[in-house]
């Protein structure tokens, strides 16, 4: 009866055990399935509170994290400036900001997928930052070296309207010397004064004797006479008969230019009349040298030359006659000051001048300042008023202000201001030309005429050649450009230079002025067909390259290649920025503003006409809610974020799908390679992360700037959860990140050295090995820049090329809590002795019971087979006590 019953127990004992070792194998075995189902949908689960996605988790709906900051600042920026000597660097951090994010759901796909929420991040300088976030960092203004190259073309364009308004400026000048007097002189021609009637017109032949009589009379007259000694000439006489000035006065042109009259009924008349010059002295010289002489050109170009026969003029009364006209003409001319500078400090003489010119009284009137106002000053006004180093002009002060403040400032009528105002701005807009006959030359020029013929060759007034032009006051082609000693001065027409200033690649417009320094600057042009605008092999950059763009010979190329290059990017534009605009190529500002935004009032000028205009012009380096020290300037409306929720399999769970609506990084998507010609090129962001590894091509989105291949190649436990140790690498030097810090989507982006900014992070991860879930990863990324010359930027650099300006580390983990947690479910449930501990699912408590069970049976068994041995111990004992029989 006892060996049943030990034996009974015995086997109830293993059967309890195999129990336990079956459920422990169903328990244990089935974990990593548990799991994977588990967290399936997890990116779903850790939005939405409920299946239709009407409740949001609040927790993520409103998170906040700590991110550390580094800045490198400028030790020795003054001796920078000023000597150019290599910046020294001091690293200064950490600064620590709270970010926090605020997330919106937006749409659930649940066939598709997929989950829409749109995000937006703020920052707060965080109260436990071990250096305050107003710390002053003095770096590299990264926006001053693309304003430069964006400017070019602005900056020549504006170079060619200041040529424009200094020509009229001259053309205003010349009006007020010349001009005026021929029109006032005009009005003195075949008029007499008459008793009681005052000046009255009169036949001009009764006016040419009177004229005649009086010259004699004078002491000019008489000197002449003396001086001539011949009895001839003293009894000549110009005998003036009706119709003898005709064509003096109505019908004369240039003798060069047929469209040029210089009738001396017109305004110009009497200047081109008095600019022949002086009569010859004495009779004689007229007569040994007729081809020659003034007198006979001047007779024979106005047309009152005497004849003594049908073929032989009569020089003595010729020249009476010259003498004559030379002295009517000349005197009244003179006697309003032609020929003459108006006297800047004579208020009488510059409005009488200004009547004379314009038909209109400028009684009253503030002449001195409507012409030199705030001349050599910081603020030109006056029309003829330039700042201390000429490259100011009063004129377009004039001419853009308010028609009340110029009326106000210059005590001007209506009358007077409009008058003057037509007047100006004429020859400021082109309208109105100068007669080059009165230069010497033929024809007219106007403005834009004057800046297309100085631009590539000599100028019809003033310096032969003008600082701002291929000629570069004479210096090209003078020997004292450096290694170009032999070249010759420039001589293109005005087409050509037309085409170069304003053509389809003109050097004044953005395109063509940042093509221009593409090639410059990196020594070949885009890969793209510049005749046509479709896609080519790029070519070396190089004057036949510049002469065949432009239509111009080799020596016009290489001049074109150095202005562009030399004064105008290397000097003229920096300084016309720094000057114009109160910016810098360094600048000195918090971390905060560094970080979450600044003024600059270079973008707020190309944004409104206004470098003081607070609503625009901000920049900063990362995305805030609104722009530091702004007022509350929006700096970003946040950000849509498509994921997958692992509801659909043709994506892996958290996955990056689309950012904005677009599976490309924002700043290298199909639009940016066409606007480069291909120079950046397209690059999808999508595939990347979104908090578990699949352990096959994973990839780490690096906040925007770059993804990089996630490489697992160790195991270790994190806080009792065994864990897979991952890491992720971006080299430097492989990432420039110029066209995302600029990023205007032109080929701007694309141009070497403007902002020559590399970009390199070292990330590592540690996922749960079951689910795949990261549950802790830290990264450093620093931002890298290029410091060797611009000139030197054309080609990759290396690592000993780079310095690192700034850098953000970051950090987290599971939490304790959390990871107990996890660790419980999945951990100790692969444990196949304690999976039951954490009692997290109805089995654990039976896997005890039957393990109990096990034991008390076995116990019981072992107990009951060692009663068993006692009591037949016990009879053997007994029967070896008895005798035998």
């Amino acid at each position: 009866m006892s060996m049943m019953t030990d034996k009974t127990m015995l086997a109830a004992g293993l059967v309890f055990i195999l129990l336990s070792g079956g459920l422990s194998v169903l328990s244990t075995g089935g974990v990593e399935d548990a799991v994977l189902e588990a967290t399936e949908t997890k990116p779903l689960d850790d939005i939405c509170e409920n299946s239709d996605c009407t409740e949001i988790n609040p927790d993520w709906a409103t998170s906040t994290a700590e991110r550390d900051f580094y800045g490198w600042t400028i030790t020795n920026v003054d001796d920078v400036i000023a000597n150019g000597t290599a910046p020294v660097h001091e690293k200064i951090g950490p600064v620590t900001y709270t970010i926090t994010s605020d997330r919106t759901f937006t749409s659930h796909d649940s066939d598709a997928g997929t989950i829409t929420y749109h995000e937006n991040t703020s920052y707060a300088c965080s109260a436990d930052t071990e250096v305050p976030c107003d710390v002053q960092i003095t770096q590299l203004n990264i926006g001053f070296t693309p304003q430069v190259i964006g400017a070019t073309g602005m900056a020549i364009n504006g170079i060619m309207d200041l040529t424009k308004v200094g020509f009229a400026a001259q053309m205003i000048n010349q009006d007020m010397n010349t001009t005026q007097a021929g029109n006032a002189t005009t009005g003195d021609l075949c008029k007499a004064d008459v008793p009681l009637f005052g000046m009255v017109s009169v036949a001009c032949d009764t006016w040419a004797n009177g004229a005649e009589a009086q010259w004699k009379a004078s002491t000019t007259g008489m000197g002449i006479m003396a001086a001539n000694n011949d009895s001839t000439l003293s009894n000549t006489t110009g005998d003036w008969q009706s119709g003898d000035l005709d064509a003096a006065m109505m019908s004369t042109f240039h003798p060069f230019d047929p469209n040029f009259n210089i009738s001396l009924m017109d305004s110009l008349g009497p200047v081109a009349f008095i600019g022949m010059g002086e009569p010859e002295m004495l009779v004689s010289q007229v007569m040994a040298d007729p081809s020659n002489s003034t007198v006979m050109a001047r007779a024979n170009t106005y047309g009152y030359v005497a004849m003594a026969s049908a073929t032989m003029p009569d020089f003595y009364k010729t020249f009476v006659r010259d003498w004559t006209m030379y002295g009517a003409v000349g005197t009244s001319f003179q006697g309003y000051g032609g020929g003459s500078d108006f006297n800047a400090s004579n208020n009488d003489d510059i409005t009488s001048r200004l009547h004379n010119l314009l038909g209109v009284d400028f009684d009253g009137a503030n002449g001195i300042a409507l012409m030199v106002a705030g001349h050599l000053t910081d603020t030109p006004t006056g029309l003829i008023a330039t700042n201390a180093d000429g490259t100011g002009f009063g004129l377009a002060a004039f001419l853009t202000m308010e028609v009340a403040d110029a009326m106000a400032a210059f005590n001007l009528t209506v009358d007077q201001y409009t008058a003057v105002a037509t007047w100006a701005g004429g020859w400021a807009t082109s309208a109105s030309s100068v007669q080059l006959g009165l230069l010497g030359g033929t024809g007219t020029m106007n403005a834009q005429q004057f800046v297309n013929e100085t631009f590539g060759g000599m100028s019809p007034v003033g310096d032969p050649y003008l600082s701002n032009s291929l000629n570069m006051g004479g210096a090209w082609g003078g020997g004292m450009i450096p290694g170009h000693a032999g070249a010759t001065p420039v001589s293109i027409n005005q087409t050509q230079a037309a085409n170069i200033l304003y053509g389809p690649l003109g050097i004044t417009t953005q395109t063509g002025a940042t093509l221009f320094m593409y090639g410059e600057l990196s020594g070949m042009t885009p890969p793209v067909n510049l005749m046509t605008m479709e896609a080519g092999e790029p070519m070396p950059w190089n004057n036949a390259t510049i002469g065949a763009l432009y239509g111009i010979d080799a020596n016009a190329a290489d001049a074109l290649s150095y202005f562009v290059s030399s004064p105008i990017f290397a000097d003229f534009v920096p300084d016309y920025l720094i000057d114009s605009f109160g910016t810098s190529p360094y600048l000195t500002q918090e971390f905060n503003n560094w970080l979450l935004g600044w003024h600059d009032p270079v973008v707020a000028f190309l944004a409104t006409g206004n470098p003081m205009d607070m609503t625009v012009g901000w920049t900063s380096l990362e995305s805030n809610a609104t722009y530091y020290g702004s007022g509350g300037v929006v700096s970003d409306t946040g950000t849509d974020y498509m994921i997958c929720t692992g509801e659909n399999s043709s994506c892996d769970k958290g996955e990056m799908l689309a950012v904005d609506g677009s599976s490309y990084f924002s700043w290298k998507d199909p639009m940016k390679m066409q606007n480069t010609f291909g120079l950046i090129t397209a690059e999808s962001r999508t595939d990347t992360t979104g908090g578990f590894l699949t352990m096959d091509g994973d990839l780490v989105d690096l906040s925007g700037y770059a993804t990089a291949a996630i490489t697992c190649d160790g195991t270790s436990t994190l806080k009792d959860i065994a864990v897979d140790d991952c890491s992720a690498s971006l080299d430097p030097l492989e990432r420039p990140i110029q066209a995302k810090l600029l990023d205007t989507d032109t080929l701007l982006d694309a141009v070497p050295g403007a902002l020559p900014v590399y970009f390199g992070s070292e990330v590592s991860l540690q996922a749960e090995q079951l689910s795949g879930a990261i549950i802790a990863g830290s990264s450093e990324s620093t931002f890298w820049l290029d410091m060797r010359p611009i000139t030197d930027q054309h080609t990759a650099p290396v690592a000993s090329d780079l310095q690192a300006v700034f850098a953000i580390e970051s950090s987290s983990e599971i939490s304790d809590e959390d990871a107990e947690t996890l660790a419980s479910s999945v951990t100790t449930n692969q444990k196949a002795l304690t999976y039951w501990t954490n009692f997290d699912v109805g089995t654990d408590y039976l896997a005890p019971l039957l393990l109990i069970g096990a034991i008390a049976c076995l116990g019981m068994a072992i107990k009951m087979m060692n009663e068993d041995d006692e009591e037949s111990s016990d009879v053997a004992e007994s029967a070896a006590e008895e005798p035998a029989e």
